[in-house]
């Protein structure tokens, strides 16, 4: 934009314009335009743990110097909604661990996005080795849909258990309903 004309005052109002404008924080989820929050590349909390994606995945040693590794992926289930009811569009993610052993631990996790940058949920456990088969929000309600196993079904059986599982945010916390 040509600034010729516009005197110091103007010039000075453009550059506060430039200034307030909202930045990239991809690291933390945030969109430059104020879309939803792109999991993608987010920091979210499983079991007290920072995770953080990069392109959907991350990966860190299960203790030191140890060649087994925590394995933490995006699933592809995943939705947009105004979760929270701020007029902005949030995002509710499904994130699978694998800590190294034979389990794999479903968690699901909301992505908030007040004014001034993303804030995620701690995440909470769906299950181990289940399968997710949607998510989806009601209202302000998240619901999870997944197959799992009977009670007396050992975790090598495949899960066929159908349930939802269901959740709303309160005070940036994901509450089981």
């Amino acid at each position: 934009m040509p600034l010729r004309g516009l005197g110091l005052a103007g010039i000075a109002l453009f550059a506060l314009a430039v200034a307030c404008q909202p930045s990239s924080t991809a690291a933390s989820g945030a969109t430059p335009t104020g879309g939803p929050p792109d999991a993608r590349s987010a920091m979210f909390v499983i079991e007290k743990q920072s995770v953080t994606l990069v392109n959907g995945r991350a990966e860190r040693e299960a203790a030191p110097g140890s060649a087994t590794k925590v394995v933490t992926t995006l699933g592809v289930q995943r939705t947009t909604a105004d979760v929270d009811g701020d007029g902005r569009p949030d995002t509710v993610a499904i994130l699978i661990q694998q800590p190294g052993g034979s389990g794999t631990f479903y968690y699901v996790a909301v992505l908030l996005n007040p004014f001034g940058g993303v804030i995620a949920t701690p995440a909470v456990l769906l299950g181990d080795r289940i399968t997710v088969t949607g998510v989806r929000v009601d209202g302000r309600t998240v619901l999870v849909d997944i197959l799992d196993r009977a009670a007396d079904q050992p975790l090598t059986a495949s899960p066929s258990v159908p349930s939802t599982k269901r959740f709303t945010v309160d005070h940036g916390a994901l509450l089981p309903q």
